[in-house]
């Protein structure tokens, strides 16, 4: 299984009315400046419904995969603002092919989970919904996305959570803030995972729907940039939290050297895992808030 410390610089502080945590910093590549704070005054919240991670697993030669996309879509506009998608570029069909398919999507948080989850060895396109079993079958083909959505959009959420965030042009650093609101009693194994994704980066991709089959502008969307603090994130708290219950957690994340992400078409994904064992990595909940970059 593959580090996350070479592309990620990560510095988590933590403030909470039941849990309280030293800062620290985890992987460092790079100093931050952490008296940077989150001065938004804008969160988005989940409100006490269930929303829903549709985790696609793709890549740029999978000739079937723009049609998976297409369905995540799909789920994504009849369901928005509650389902949220992320496309993760992993496996063999993500690799640089060259001369058709020069572009690299991949990141070393979405290589961990799917050799984790070993989603590009079931083959591609597949996707996990919340990252838990539907029909008995953890990994999901892309007929089986619709139902198993609607099937967690109609429970009851165990968590709310709420997301602010200020990005500091200056200094290339996100400050996010999530608040975790308990619903139902709170374990020990609760984690916070922050990505970013980008939407509309154009670029060569197969799709056996036409002739040819070589799409030189390929509208990708949802696409997975990098975790601002890992692959399974940090935990909420070191012991069980009552229903009522709210920890806050403020990340910050530098933007590495040479990464010519599009800020303006990008978004900030915040979700909650619980972590029973290793085979576990069930989604709690999650929100997600566009970028807002201002000089």
């Amino acid at each position: 299984m593959k580090t996350l410390g070479i592309a990620l610089l990560v510095l988590l502080a933590v403030t909470g009315c039941d849990v309280i945590e030293a800062p620290y910093i985890k992987n460092p590549t790079g100093s931050v400046d952490t008296l940077l704070k989150d001065t938004s005054t804008t969160m988005v919240r989940t409100g006490g419904v269930q929303n829903v991670l549709l985790e696609d697993y793709t890549g740029h030669t999978c000739g079937n995969c723009p049609e998976a996309a297409d369905i995540a879509t799909s789920i994504y506009e009849k369901n928005k603002p509650r389902v949220i998608v992320v496309a993760i570029h992993a496996g063999g069909f993500a690799l640089p092919d060259m001369p058709d398919y020069p572009a690299d999507y991949r990141t070393p948080v979405g290589d961990e989970l799917d050799q984790t989850f070993m989603i590009s060895r079931a083959g591609n396109p597949n996707g996990l919904i919340n990252r838990v079993r539907y029909n008995n079958r953890f990994i999901l083909s892309q007929s089986n996305w619709d139902p198993a959505t609607t099937a967690q959009l109609s429970k009851s959420p165990a968590v709310d959570l709420g997301l602010s965030h200020t990005y500091h042009s200056q200094d290339s650093t996100f400050v996010v803030t999530v608040e975790t609101a308990y619903r139902t009693p709170g374990e020990s194994d609760y984690s916070l995972v922050v990505f970013l994704t980008e939407n509309g980066i154009v670029g060569d991709q197969k799709d056996y729907r036409k002739n040819p089959s070589h799409i030189e502008e390929y509208e990708f969307e949802h696409v997975l940039r990098a975790s601002f603090n890992g692959t399974w994130g940090d935990t909420l708290s070191t012991t069980a939290i009552p229903v009522g219950g709210v920890v806050k957690k403020t990340v910050r994340y530098r933007i590495p050297p040479g990464k010519n992400w599009n800020l303006a078409n990008c978004e900030i994904v915040a979700f909650v895992i619980r972590r029973k064992d290793a085979a576990t990595r069930d989604v709690l909940q999650v929100v997600k808030q566009k970028v807002v970059v201002t000089p």
